[in-house]
C-alpha cells in the first residue's frame, strides 16, 4: 500500500507497508506519495505509552471497520544487502527503541489543505497488543513474520 522512509530522531529505515485489515481507503487518504518519484517520509514525532487506557482507545477505533486500517511494515531495499541493512536499521532504530520505552510511535496527519490532524498513525513494535491483533486478523501472517523485523501500523481517524 505504501513504500517510503520511516524516521525517528536520527534513524531511518526503508519500509513497505502491506494491508492487513480495516478500510484500505484510510491508508490511501493518510500516507503521502510523491508524484515526482522521490521517497515519501513518515517521521515519528511523538510516543504513546503502551498502557491500557491508550490501547483501549486504539482498540475502540479498530472495532469500527471504516475508521481504521491495519498495515504491516517490513524492511525493503534495492537488493538483498540493502534489505538486510534496512532490517538492521528497523530493529535498532525503531523496534528496540520503542520496546525499551514501552511505547508506540505516533504520527498525526492532516490531509493536504487541512490544518487539523484527521488521522493518527500508531506504529507498534512487537508487543502483546500488536501480536494479539495481528494473530486475530491474520494468524498465518503472524507466524511468517515472527522472526523478521516488522512493525504493526494502525491508522485511525481522529
Amino acid at each position: 500500500m505504501w513504500q517510503g522512509l520511516l524516521a525517528l530522531k536520527n534513524d531511518s529505515a526503508a519500509v513497505q507497508m502491506h494491508f492487513v485489515g480495516g478500510n484500505p481507503g484510510v491508508a490511501g487518504d493518510t500516507l503521502s506519495r510523491h508524484a515526482d518519484g522521490s521517497t515519501p517520509l513518515l517521521r515519528i514525532a511523538q510516543r504513546m505509552r503502551l498502557e491500557q487506557p491508550q490501547l483501549d482507545q486504539v482498540h475502540r477505533k479498530m472495532k469500527m471497520e471504516n475508521e481504521h486500517c491495519m498495515l504491516l511494515a517490513l524492511p525493503c531495499g534495492r537488493d538483498h544487502m540493502d534489505v538486510l541493512q534496512q532490517s538492521t536499521n528497523l530493529t535498532a532504530g525503531f523496534i528496540t527503541y520503542l520496546q525499551r520505552k514501552q511505547a508506540a510511535g505516533i504520527v498525526n496527519i492532516a490531509p493536504p489543505g487541512h490544518h487539523q490532524a484527521m488521522f493518527t498513525v500508531h506504529i507498534f513494535p512487537s508487543c502483546e497488543f500488536a501480536n494479539e491483533n495481528l494473530n486475530r486478523i491474520a494468524p498465518d501472517l503472524m507466524h511468517r513474520v515472527a522472526d523478521i523485523a516488522h512493525l504493526l501500523i494502525v491508522i485511525a481517524t481522529v
